[in-house]
């Protein structure tokens, strides 16, 4: 049967559109405990990035996958930012009912929020890191460091797109089925042509003997 080009071009747009629904829905389900969103976002990012480079609509399998195997490193992760959070958050509310107004108080305020812009693009590196690459959790830290501190452009990119998802579903909620899987589909390219600079001569071996320099 004969297809215009125009047809099977709105056909690939729709196919592509639905497979982010279904990789944001996912996303939104396996992240309900909360303390599994990043090994959701990693298995997110995983499905994404192969649907990019294989064109097909390989859904359940590649994100299940990818989210046992990534399970304890991406938990750990995560976790790690969201204390920071809760801490942030803790600190907010005493400063607003004035409950702790020291200036220590303030500055570590300030500390923190700055930790937290710094370390979100970085948790992405890391979260993209262990959908991809088998390491140890200290390694792909260090690595997802090194990589983000001489990307920084790349980084910034991946800040920006952080805070304008983050916003964009906390203004309307409803937008969660969409905006996790799409942001990652914005972030993935880039990210990919980081890690493709290193896969080819071993990343592991390439990146342990830029850090002990």
């Amino acid at each position: 049967m004969f297809k215009s080009k125009a047809g099977t071009e709105f056909l690939d747009k729709m196919s592509w559109i639905a497979d982010m629904l279904i990789f944001s829905i996912l996303w939104f389900v396996f992240s309900i405990p909360i303390f599994t969103i990043g090994a959701a976002t990693s298995a997110t990012y995983r499905a994404v990035q192969v649907r990019i480079q294989e064109g097909n609509g390989v859904v359940w399998s590649v994100f299940w996958r990818t989210f046992k195997s990534s399970f304890p490193q991406a938990t750990v992760s995560w976790l790690i930012y969201l204390t920071v959070t809760t801490i942030f958050g803790l600190n907010q509310m005493l400063l607003i009912n004035q409950l702790a107004s020291s200036w220590l108080n303030y500055f570590s305020q300030i500390f923190l929020l700055v930790l937290l812009i710094m370390m979100a693009p970085i948790l992405v590196m890391v979260l993209a890191y262990i959908s991809r690459f088998e390491d140890g959790l200290k390694t792909i830290w260090k690595n997802a460091f090194v990589l983000s501190m001489t990307h920084l452009k790349v980084m910034a990119y991946v800040l920006f797109v952080t805070v304008v998802s983050v916003s964009v579903v906390y203004l309307v909620p409803a937008l969660v089925i969409i905006v996790p899987a799409y942001s990652l589909s914005k972030v993935c390219p880039r990210l990919e042509t980081i890690f493709n600079q290193y896969t080819d001569e071993d990343l592991l071996e390439n990146m342990n003997s830029n850090i002990t320099l």
